[in-house]
Protein backbone atom coordinates (compact mmCIF):
# COMPACT_ATOMS: atom_id res chain seq x y z
CA UNK A 1 0.00 0.00 0.00
CA UNK A 2 1.34 3.40 -0.96
CA UNK A 3 0.78 6.36 1.37
CA UNK A 4 0.63 9.98 0.26
CA UNK A 5 -0.60 13.41 1.28
CA UNK A 6 -2.59 16.10 -0.43
CA UNK A 7 -5.22 18.81 -0.14
CA UNK A 8 -8.94 18.13 -0.55
CA UNK A 9 -10.06 20.06 -3.64
CA UNK A 10 -13.70 19.01 -3.74
CA UNK A 11 -16.12 16.96 -1.65
CA UNK A 12 -18.48 14.95 -3.87
CA UNK A 13 -21.97 13.85 -2.76
CA UNK A 14 -21.20 10.16 -3.45
CA UNK A 15 -18.76 9.83 -0.52
CA UNK A 16 -15.70 10.59 -2.61
CA UNK A 17 -13.34 13.54 -2.56
CA UNK A 18 -10.90 14.89 -5.12
CA UNK A 19 -7.41 15.35 -3.69
CA UNK A 20 -4.67 17.45 -5.24
CA UNK A 21 -1.35 15.71 -4.65
CA UNK A 22 2.17 15.61 -6.01
CA UNK A 23 2.94 13.00 -8.69
CA UNK A 24 5.64 11.57 -6.42
CA UNK A 25 2.86 10.21 -4.17
CA UNK A 26 1.68 7.99 -7.02
CA UNK A 27 3.21 4.84 -8.45
CA UNK A 28 6.47 5.21 -10.38
CA UNK A 29 5.10 4.95 -13.96
CA UNK A 30 2.75 7.82 -13.20
CA UNK A 31 5.35 9.84 -11.33
CA UNK A 32 7.97 9.45 -14.09
CA UNK A 33 5.76 10.76 -16.88
CA UNK A 34 6.22 14.22 -18.35
CA UNK A 35 3.05 15.76 -16.91
CA UNK A 36 2.22 18.50 -14.47
CA UNK A 37 3.81 18.19 -11.03
CA UNK A 38 0.43 18.09 -9.30
CA UNK A 39 -2.43 15.74 -10.10
CA UNK A 40 -5.98 15.35 -8.81
CA UNK A 41 -7.12 11.88 -7.75
CA UNK A 42 -10.42 10.50 -6.46
CA UNK A 43 -10.44 9.03 -2.97
CA UNK A 44 -12.95 7.41 -0.64
CA UNK A 45 -13.71 9.71 2.30
CA UNK A 46 -14.63 7.53 5.32
CA UNK A 47 -13.53 10.14 7.90
CA UNK A 48 -15.47 13.10 6.50
CA UNK A 49 -12.61 15.34 5.38
CA UNK A 50 -13.67 18.79 4.20
CA UNK A 51 -12.52 21.00 1.35
CA UNK A 52 -9.14 22.62 1.98
CA UNK A 53 -7.95 20.13 4.60
CA UNK A 54 -4.52 18.53 4.28
CA UNK A 55 -5.02 14.76 4.40
CA UNK A 56 -3.12 11.49 4.31
CA UNK A 57 -4.34 8.74 1.97
CA UNK A 58 -3.47 5.17 1.04
CA UNK A 59 -3.48 3.77 -2.49
CA UNK A 60 -4.13 -0.01 -2.58
CA UNK A 61 -1.57 -2.27 -4.24
CA UNK A 62 -4.10 -4.94 -5.22
CA UNK A 63 -3.79 -5.88 -8.87
CA UNK A 64 -0.99 -3.46 -9.72
CA UNK A 65 0.77 -6.10 -11.85
CA UNK A 66 -2.31 -6.82 -13.93
CA UNK A 67 -3.12 -3.12 -14.20
CA UNK A 68 0.42 -2.40 -15.41
CA UNK A 69 0.20 -5.11 -18.06
CA UNK A 70 -3.16 -3.83 -19.26
CA UNK A 71 -2.00 -0.20 -19.19
CA UNK A 72 1.32 -0.64 -21.00
CA UNK A 73 1.47 -4.14 -22.47
CA UNK A 74 -1.85 -4.50 -24.28
CA UNK A 75 -1.65 -1.24 -26.27
CA UNK A 76 1.96 -1.95 -27.24
CA UNK A 77 1.12 -5.51 -28.26
CA UNK A 78 -1.81 -4.31 -30.37
CA UNK A 79 0.39 -1.74 -32.13
CA UNK A 80 2.93 -4.44 -32.98
CA UNK A 81 0.39 -7.09 -34.06
CA UNK A 82 -1.68 -4.66 -36.14
CA UNK A 83 1.49 -3.31 -37.73
CA UNK A 84 2.54 -6.82 -38.76
CA UNK A 85 -0.95 -7.58 -40.07
CA UNK A 86 -0.92 -4.32 -42.02
CA UNK A 87 2.45 -5.19 -43.52
CA UNK A 88 1.25 -8.65 -44.58
CA UNK A 89 -2.04 -7.35 -45.99
CA UNK A 90 -0.25 -4.59 -47.89
CA UNK A 91 1.74 -7.14 -49.85
CA UNK A 92 -1.38 -9.09 -50.80
CA UNK A 93 -3.29 -5.90 -51.75
CA UNK A 94 -0.51 -4.67 -54.06
CA UNK A 95 0.02 -1.62 -51.84
CA UNK A 96 3.31 -0.48 -50.31
CA UNK A 97 3.60 -2.72 -47.21
CA UNK A 98 5.29 0.03 -45.24
CA UNK A 99 2.24 2.27 -45.60
CA UNK A 100 -0.24 -0.44 -44.59
CA UNK A 101 2.02 -1.40 -41.67
CA UNK A 102 1.96 2.20 -40.50
CA UNK A 103 -1.83 2.32 -40.88
CA UNK A 104 -2.09 -0.95 -38.95
CA UNK A 105 0.01 0.49 -36.15
CA UNK A 106 -2.30 3.50 -35.92
CA UNK A 107 -5.35 1.21 -35.80
CA UNK A 108 -3.63 -0.89 -33.11
CA UNK A 109 -2.94 2.22 -31.04
CA UNK A 110 -6.56 3.33 -31.27
CA UNK A 111 -7.79 -0.16 -30.32
CA UNK A 112 -5.36 -0.19 -27.38
CA UNK A 113 -6.73 3.13 -26.14
CA UNK A 114 -10.32 1.90 -26.43
CA UNK A 115 -9.53 -1.29 -24.53
CA UNK A 116 -7.72 0.73 -21.88
CA UNK A 117 -10.72 3.05 -21.45
CA UNK A 118 -13.09 0.07 -21.19
CA UNK A 119 -10.87 -1.58 -18.58
CA UNK A 120 -10.67 1.67 -16.63
CA UNK A 121 -14.46 1.93 -16.50
CA UNK A 122 -14.72 -1.71 -15.43
CA UNK A 123 -12.33 -1.41 -12.48
CA UNK A 124 -13.36 2.10 -11.43
CA UNK A 125 -14.93 1.27 -8.07
CA UNK A 126 -14.30 2.22 -4.45
CA UNK A 127 -12.12 -0.86 -3.81
CA UNK A 128 -9.52 0.39 -6.30
CA UNK A 129 -9.53 4.05 -5.21
CA UNK A 130 -7.32 5.76 -2.70
CA UNK A 131 -8.75 6.07 0.80
CA UNK A 132 -8.26 8.94 3.21
CA UNK A 133 -6.76 7.65 6.47
CA UNK A 134 -6.26 10.85 8.41
CA UNK A 135 -6.36 14.61 8.55
CA UNK A 136 -3.00 16.27 9.02
CA UNK A 137 -3.21 19.37 11.19
CA UNK A 138 -1.06 22.22 10.21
Amino acid sequence: MRTGTGVVEEVCPNGLVRIQTNRNNLYSPCSDSMCADNVVIDAVNPIGAQKGQYVQFNIPDAGMGVKGIICFGVPLLLVIVCGILGYLLGGSWQVAPEMTAFAGMIVGGILGCLILKGYEKKINNNQTKAEITGIISG
